[in-house]
């Protein structure tokens, strides 16, 4: 059935469109069932709408031209496998390139069925833009003007009608029955006092709703929102509590330094169990991985716990969490990890780094 090939600029809306396309075309055809007009026994047309982008091929894939490429190509692979005789494909991109569109014209023509090309056609002024979304609203001074547009950039950055736009020379009578926008707003400023039982509250008349601020609030982001403070002593916490918990597991090598025999005297079949300080789950290491080692004893060299190893790891850990604790993700959820669960999160780390051998 039909190819419906999006065209337009980035930013212009195409997924939106392509979202209305497919629900507007999902109700057409059940209308026509509804009415009569096609049999209950025709199979219901399937809806595809194929994006050019995708988690696996992000919106980052235009920075360069092979990327865009292989894009293209997965897109227009997923394009012809879903064309068929009871099928609409609509293909959500800015598909820019006239032989591009000929080609998947080529692939419609070839099944027998019809292609058309829908424009979104939204001004690229008005498509946000990374690279100029800070550059508006944009007032543009011609050499020849006297003076710049103060009106519209007062009002653009305030919300409130400059002066010279309002009706400032009425009638006397007219003023005794209705105060003008800009008498109002004297008139509030004017009724401003400071309250007898409070210095600190103040008492205003509110100013008319035509006067209110009709700006976009301003919310602080990721980029200009400043980190909340974390601990100080956050990273000499991680590096305690590992250092702790690495001490512990040389303790056990050099009480049971053969991994035969502590398997011997492990009370679990299946592996060893170490215990370590202000952990609430213990380190284990499976059976097969403990004897895995190119060595019987524990700790020696090519030993499943080898302090070179297990100081390997610590640093490790400490270096992939080390941003997780003192940056800025660590500040929108309230400080990361807290010390009390240093030693739970390590311990799970050694676990899966000791469990992760039984594939290898």
């Amino acid at each position: 059935m039909p190819l419906i090939v999006l065209t337009g600029y980035p930013c212009s809306g195409l997924s939106y469109r392509a979202r209305q396309l497919a629900d507007q075309l999902e109700a057409a055809q059940t209308d026509l069932f509804t009415a009569g007009i096609l049999p209950p026994s025709k199979p219901r047309y399937n809806i595809h709408v194929v994006p050019t982008h995708d988690p696996s091929h992000p919106r980052t894939v235009y920075d360069h031209a092979r990327t865009e490429k292989e894009s293209r190509g997965v897109a227009y692979a997923r394009a012809k496998r879903f064309l068929g005789t009871n099928s609409f494909v609509i293909l959500d991109g800015m598909n820019y390139i006239k032989g591009y569109r000929y080609q998947l014209w080529c692939e419609a023509k070839a099944l027998g069925t019809t292609c058309c090309v829908v424009h979104v056609g939204t001004p690229i002024d008005q498509c946000p833009s990374i690279h100029s979304r800070w550059d508006k609203p944009l007032f543009t001074v011609p050499w020849s003007d006297a003076s710049p547009p103060i009106a519209e950039i007062w009002t653009a950055l305030t919300g409130i009608p400059h002066p010279s736009t309002l009706n400032l020379s009425p009638t006397p009578a007219a003023e005794q029955e209705k105060p003008t926008a800009l008498s109002s707003l004297v008139t509030s400023l004017s009724s401003t006092h400071l309250s007898p039982s409070s210095a600190a509250s103040t008492t205003t008349t509110a100013a008319p709703s035509s006067l209110r601020s009709n700006r976009p609030k301003i919310r602080p982001h990721q980029a200009t929102a400043m980190p909340a403070a974390t601990d100080s002593s956050a990273l000499y916490s991680m590096e305690k509590r590992t250092s702790a918990i690495v001490t512990a597991i040389r303790g056990f090598t050099l009480t049971n330094p053969s991994a035969e025999a502590a398997l011997a005297q492990s009370d679990d079949g299946r592996g060893l169990t170490i215990p370590v300080p202000e952990a609430s789950i213990p380190v284990f290491i499976p059976a097969h991985v403990a004897t895995a080692g190119s060595t019987d004893e524990l700790a020696a060299a090519g030993g499943i716990l080898a302090l070179p190893r297990l100081q390997r790891l610590r640093r490790q850990w400490i270096a992939l969490n080390r941003a997780y604790v003192m940056g800025t993700h660590a500040a929108s959820k309230g400080g990361g990890l807290s010390p009390e669960q240093v030693p739970d999160a390590f311990v799970r780390f050694l676990n899966a780094e000791f469990g992760a051998e039984e594939e290898v």
